[in-house]
């Protein structure tokens, strides 16, 4: 296959800057995913991080790209507007709506629904209006920001966008259930109380190692899945930390993607009308026993 750049972010909507925004890049060939770069970018650098990856074919962000329809129902009524018809009618509505007046939304919504996408994965995914532990509110609402922000014409914001070419594919992805659809450990490896510091660094070596040994498996069905190559050093980043390691997962998810589109389920096919406005995660299907 032709060599293709592509990235993987696992983003945060922390106010504090930088915050812990990890982006990863690499080049996908016929021989599989070689990890380049795994760098803290902050979510205020990003769009210009982006922009700076020469012929980036692909990004694959981990946080929602949308919220549920019925919240967004919701917040049509009480703005006093119409419906809205479309996914970028939402966004532009958040653009000029302030965190507070969203989350005073949120608060009075009190609900936390699931969208479509969010119910395919067995409890993984949080609704994008989870409120503790974690908060899910402001990252979403900060990422739907960020994506407002792209140029159309060099991103393409799927599947809300048609793709485009010589622009970059932006997906939503979920690396702990890229790793679960992998049959790869997908939990115990985050965790802020020093006291576990060894073991959640642990966990994270183990689960990268299984990644990295993904295709050395001998199963026919893992020959469509890249092979990884990320040298000692960032090696030692991923395990250091759960950030790192989720912009990684991200990366090989939008690598995947594009080695082996016949493995994701198309959106197209959920034949709800909602899909237009809560977005779509991107996940491989049929490689778990």
């Amino acid at each position: 296959m032709t060599e293709l750049i592509v990235g993987g972010v696992d983003f945060s909507g922390a106010r504090e800057m930088p915050n812990e925004t990890w982006l990863a890049t690499g080049r996908l060939d016929g021989l599989g995913l070689e990890i380049g770069s795994v760098t803290r970018v902050g979510s205020h650098r990003l769009p210009a991080e982006l922009l700076k990856v020469p012929a980036l074919a692909a990004v694959g962000l981990d946080f929602p790209f949308s919220l549920p329809a019925e919240f967004i129902r919701f917040c049509a009524e009480k703005s006093g507007r119409k419906p809205f018809q479309a996914w970028q009618e939402v966004v532009e509505y958040l653009v000029f709506t302030s965190f507070d007046d969203f989350s005073a939304l949120v608060k009075e919504f009190a609900r936390e629904c699931k969208r479509l996408t969010d119910a395919k994965y067995r409890g993984m995914a949080q609704s994008p209006l989870h409120r503790a532990n974690p908060s899910m509110i402001q990252m979403t609402y900060q990422g739907m920001r960020f994506l407002a922000s792209l140029d159309p014409g060099k991103f393409r914001v799927l599947p809300f966008h048609d793709r485009a070419a010589g622009a970059c594919a932006v997906l939503e992805v979920f690396p702990r259930a890229t790793l679960w659809c992998l049959g790869l450990p997908d939990s115990g490896y985050k965790g802020k109380d020093k006291k576990d510091a060894e073991k959640t660094a642990g966990v994270r070596r183990d689960m990268l190692n299984k990644l990295i040994g993904l295709r050395d498996r001998n199963e026919e069905r893992w020959r469509c899945c890249p092979r990884l190559t990320i040298d000692k050093k960032l090696q030692h980043q991923a395990v250091e930390s759960a950030d790192a390691l989720d912009a990684i997962v991200a990366c090989y998810t939008t690598a995947l993607w594009l080695a082996a589109p016949d493995r994701f389920p198309d959106p197209w096919e959920c034949n709800s009308e909602d899909l237009l406005l809560e977005g779509w995660l991107y996940a491989p299907d049929g490689l778990r026993v």
